[in-house]
């Protein structure tokens, strides 16, 4: 007898805007979802943007070093069983031993000698002595051992953490640019309700935020450059702008920006 197949879930997709210059994701699923288990995708894309003041005498162009995929789920669950997106095993670290052997001189000697003497004669005296010593210095062989430990370190782009999370990060340029995931699914969910719902937020902290570039009047762009905690104090600035113009704002945590929110949401199909 065939197995039944399972149910299928017609999942709708809806998108809430942020910063969609700068970041944006589209969950989806790559293999159609059924009432068993699912495979997710999500495609992320990250990109510059450009920040004026009001009088629009300074603008300031950003980008992002890193930002944080989080899921949460209703209805379903990540099977951990399977393969994630993202997942690389620990670095492993070498360790490798140098022997060196090195030659040093003594301080000891060793040494033997003799002395003779005859004499001869009658009213005069003859002497005759003969004299003989050597000397002879010892090396001795000292042996040292080093020992240097290597790690083969590697940064990924995308790196699987705890807690259904995405960390993605620039790891050639300053800041990240284009596509940084969809070809590979991102997990498998194992669905656990008839109804079913996938919400996924991008979001970023202050300190991620690069600035590329700066067109200012030449006075502010040297005060900017001489005090250091002004790189600080524009991101901070910049990161409570991006707050007021972010429609994507109800759920982010205490510091940090939900740049884009992606959802997922459906129920197992009825047989009528």
């Amino acid at each position: 007898m065939a197995s039944k197949k399972p149910k299928p879930i017609v999942l709708e997709q809806i998108a809430q805007a942020g910063c969609g210059e700068l970041l944006e994701v589209a969950l989806f699923v790559p293999q159609g979802a059924n009432e068993q288990d699912f495979l997710l995708g999500a495609d992320v894309r990250f990109g510059t943007m450009t920040v004026s003041s009001e009088d629009w005498s300074k603008s300031v162009e950003i980008g992002l070093a890193r930002a944080t995929l989080g899921l949460e789920l209703n209805g379903c669950e990540v099977d951990p069983a399977a393969h994630r997106f993202g997942d690389r095993k620990p670095s492993s670290a070498k360790t490798h031993v140098q022997h060196t052997q090195a030659s040093v001189a003594s301080s000891h000697t060793s040494g033997k000698g003799s002395l003779g003497v005859g004499v001869k004669g009658t009213a005069s005296a003859r002497g005759e002595g003969s004299l003989a010593f050597s000397v002879g210095a010892a090396k001795d062989s000292r042996a040292a051992t080093t020992e240097t430990q290597t790690a083969d370190l590697r940064e990924e782009p995308v790196v699987a953490m705890s807690g259904n999370r995405w960390r993605f990060s620039a790891v050639v340029d300053d800041y990240m640019q284009s596509r940084y995931a969809g070809d590979e699914a991102l997990c498998k969910l194992r669905v656990t309700s008839r109804s079913v719902k996938v919400e996924g937020r991008l979001t970023f902290l202050p300190k991620d935020i690069v600035l590329i570039d700066v067109e200012a009047p030449a006075s502010f762009i040297d005060r900017f450059k001489k005090s250091p905690n002004q790189t600080a104090i524009a991101k901070v600035l910049l990161a409570k702008h991006l707050r007021e113009i972010n429609q994507a704002t109800e759920k982010a945590g205490v510091s940090s920006i939900v740049g884009w929110t992606s959802v997922l949401a459906g129920d197992v199909k009825s047989d009528d």
